[in-house]
């Protein structure tokens, strides 16, 4: 399986709960979004960043969703936009209409629906959409020898993973200080995750400070490395284990 293209979401919506019921059904696939709670910091976002989509509510504080769009019309070009409206917001549909908004969704939002409208706006085959679930964190821990530890991580991390990883190895470790070498294998479909460096970054940056490994005896080894070339700058742990090359 390639990786699948993680597609650029800019949410607008102010309300906390609709928020969140949106953000857990967009960041179970491979959506990377960007949430603001008003108009005017969705034209900061866009003043600086390109996105695949937009998902704008219509009423927020300081700047609506409808005047963001009228806006940031040149800024955004051709970018698609999906309306989140209320029952009886009918002058806001008109609005909507000549901001050249590409769909709506009536709230509440349903899962499906919102899925369906993303694929339909971004032309999306079944195929494109990759679902995190279906390949849910695996992590088991051994002894290679008396010194040291073999760390195998498959499938997708959540947002907890860093935690959930490192409380499973700390526990199979025990408090020996005889392991001063680890070695993680990581699968491919780990960097499924739009934040899988970053996380890995945050366990390695646990491990060194709370164990007696270092950085010079850690060994990362994944095909990923192998088929990407990645930038480990901004990762100031990741940057200095070992990577092994096949």
């Amino acid at each position: 399986m390639n990786r699948p293209k993680v597609y650029k979401i800019l949410l607008l919506e102010d309300d906390e709960s609709s928020a969140k019921l949106l953000l857990h059904t967009l960041e179970r696939y491979n959506f990377d979004v960007t949430h603001v709670v008003d108009g005017m910091s969705g034209l900061a976002k866009i003043r600086n960043n390109s996105f695949d989509l937009i998902i704008s509510d219509v009423n927020m504080p300081y700047l609506d969703g409808l005047s963001f769009l009228e806006k940031g019309k040149e800024m955004l070009k051709m970018t698609p936009v999906i309306m989140l409206t209320a029952v009886g917001e009918k002058e806001q549909v008109r609005r909507a209409a000549l901001s050249h908004v590409t769909a709506y969704l009536l709230k509440p939002i349903a899962n499906q629906a919102l899925l369906e409208k993303i694929a339909q706006v971004l032309q999306l085959k079944p195929e494109n959409i990759f679902d995190k679930k279906q390949h849910p964190l695996k992590i088991s821990v051994s002894e290679l020898s008396i010194s040291q530890m073999l760390l195998e991580i498959q499938g997708c991390p959540g947002k907890k993973a860093q935690d959930e990883i490192f409380d499973r190895f700390m526990l199979t470790l025990g408090g020996r200080g005889s392991f001063t070498n680890l070695r993680i294998n990581l699968d491919k479909i780990f960097f499924y995750e739009v934040r899988a460096l970053q996380i890995l970054d945050d366990l390695i940056a646990k491990i060194l400070k709370q164990t007696n490994i270092r950085a010079s005896s850690l060994f990362l080894d994944s095909e990923f490395f192998n088929d990407n070339v990645v930038d480990l700058q901004p990762y100031s742990y990741l940057s200095e284990v070992n990577i092994i090359s096949k």
